[in-house]
């Protein structure tokens, strides 16, 4: 079964109004593929897997599935049946018709309690009826494995008559899951199925996905993830597709390789096509050469021509260096209290010290009191309180939300609120982040979130802060960009304090991990490699 193809993907074309998304899209996925469907955002990858799914129309080519191929799909919103259901009831919507046979006989049940006379025997019938379809459909054997579903994604009785619209980002995110667990498809397809987890849920993720045996096509930005779950690449390049059969690393090294080879190709016929274009353009008036002539210009118009390698890739650019020297000490706090409302999240007894080569990433479970924890630090320093920074510390505050950007404001208005520097220097910032031409005259509320990213990166710049202290910074970036974020983070030479469940983060950058767990703060040195070293020495 290892081998055997579920889908076929035959020269699929697909344009939006008239903007060619991908051509010639061709690749086979068979029973248990694990793959990673990779490029940069914007490059139709989201489109493809709704594609795959039937959710939207291709324009040329043909996919091939068998009638009784199942798909199970994770939308980055997680779509529900009705916000307003229980998990339960949400749960058992993985099977329509189970569901509505469900819904039946707990309507019935409801009636029974209160019917009499005709009611009652009309009701009974019906009731018969219902059993009879929902005892051959196995009805106790399904609400139980829905039951067991949820606790397997780690949700509790407790939660089970909760409805949809109370759960979290996260929390939504694993009931998504747990119902494509009850359905059990054949083929998972799996749209940023990280987003809005903590690190520990993701680690969960990665393991669970690691040991299911059937195909799995995902999308994400996480590279460890990708790592871990997928061993085969696809890569969205220059509107097709490029197979590369290893793991996101892997990819990244052979696409430089494979990469350097068409540069090659390509510069070796275009330096062929210029010694031959000279002779032509030389003897092409002389009677005695025309028939060379002639026969070269037929031989230039048959050759196939290789196209000029296009990285496919634009990246951010972010250079910056702080200005003057920094204390030995940068901060200090002391006997610190994180509280949301009369809840108490984070207590620190003693004195805490931060030096300025001090690199933190902070972790902890969703609602841990991470953003708190900072929110906190920032409040009590202004109120010379438990937390004191050193002299000329300028600090440079990302929010997840971007709550410092004030929306009703354009990119360029933003930015003159934290420099003094002439629009053309603020355009040259701002063309490393990607933005060109009229963008900067684009209000906040109309950007995306990646770009909304981007904006509140300039300020850290153009603000000349020399300790940064970062909440999920690489949310809603690509992964190029993401690598541009670690890259810039590992360049700059001042203190920095980053709330992050990016792993590749944590590793690359940091030198220190803070986890808020049961209240208190515990401090590791060490990048994240050794922070799951040491949990799994105990």
């Amino acid at each position: 079964m290892e081998n055997q193809s579920i889908l076929n993907v035959k020269n699929v074309k697909k344009f939006i109004g008239l903007r060619e998304i991908f051509s010639d899209v061709t690749f086979n996925v068979h029973a248990n593929d694990k793959i990673a469907i990779v490029g940069q955002n914007g490059k139709g990858k989201t489109t493809l897997l709704k594609i795959l799914v039937g959710l939207e129309e291709y324009d040329e080519g043909a996919i091939d599935k068998s009638n009784s191929l199942k798909i199970g799909y994770l939308s980055q919103n997680s779509d529900f049946v009705d916000l307003e259901n229980t998990l339960e009831e949400e749960t058992v919507s993985a099977d329509p018709e189970m569901f509505a046979i469900i819904k039946e006989k707990t309507k019935i049940e409801n009636l029974l309690e209160s019917a009499s006379g005709e009611e009652l025997e009309s009701a009974l019938k019906n009731y018969e009826d219902i059993m009879d379809k929902y005892e051959a459909r196995d009805g106790y054997g399904y609400e139980a494995g829905t039951e067991k579903t949820l606790n397997d994604f780690r949700f509790k009785e407790k939660d089970f008559k909760r409805a949809i619209k109370t759960l979290s980002g996260g929390e939504k995110t694993r009931l998504g899951l747990a119902k494509l667990s009850l359905f059990n498809p054949d083929l998972l397809i799996l749209d940023e199925p990280t987003n809005h987890l903590d690190l520990e849920t993701i680690i969960w993720l990665e393991n669970y996905l690691i040991a299911w045996d059937k195909a799995i096509i995902l999308v994400s930005h996480d590279r460890y993830f990708l790592d871990h779950v997928c061993d085969k690449t696809f890569e969205i390049y220059n509107g097709r597709i490029r197979k590369f059969y290893t793991n996101y690393s892997g990819y990244l090294e052979e696409r430089d390789k494979v990469m350097e080879l068409e540069e090659a190709q390509y510069n070796r016929q275009q330096k062929y096509f210029e010694k031959q274009e000279k002779f032509i353009e030389k003897f092409r008036y002389k009677p005695t050469k025309a028939s060379a002539v002639q026969c070269r210009i037929q031989m230039l118009d048959k050759m196939d021509k290789v196209e000029k390698p296009e990285d496919g890739t634009q990246r951010m650019r972010i250079n910056y260096n702080i200005k003057g020297r920094l204390p030995s000490k940068v901060m200090e706090m002391e006997d610190i209290i994180v509280s949301r409302g009369d809840k108490l999240l984070v207590e620190i007894s003693g004195k805490v010290e931060i030096y300025n080569d001090a690199k933190i990433g902070i972790i902890g479970k969703n609602g841990a009191g991470k953003t708190s924890f900072i929110k906190t630090i920032m409040e009590e320093a202004d109120k010379k309180s438990g937390v004191e920074f050193a002299h000329k510390i300028n600090i440079g505050y990302y929010a997840q939300s971007h709550e410092n950007l004030d929306y009703e404001k354009n990119i360029l208005e933003n930015l003159r609120e934290v420099c003094d520097l002439s629009d053309e220097k603020i355009r040259s910032a701002l063309g490393c982040l990607l933005f060109t031409g009229d963008d900067i005259y684009k209000k906040i509320a109309d950007l995306s979130g990646g770009e909304k990213a981007k904006v509140s990166i300039a300020k850290l710049i153009l603000g000349q802060s020399n300790f940064l202290i970062l909440d999920e910074p690489t949310n809603h970036l690509d992964i190029e960009s993401r690598q541009a974020m670690v890259d810039f983070l590992k360049m700059f030479d001042g203190p920095i304090m980053v709330i992050s469940h990016d792993r590749y983060v944590l590793n690359e950058v940091c030198n220190q991990i803070w986890e808020i767990k049961h209240q208190k703060l515990n401090r590791i040195l060490g990048n994240y490699d050794r922070y799951a070293e040491m949990l799994s020495e105990y």
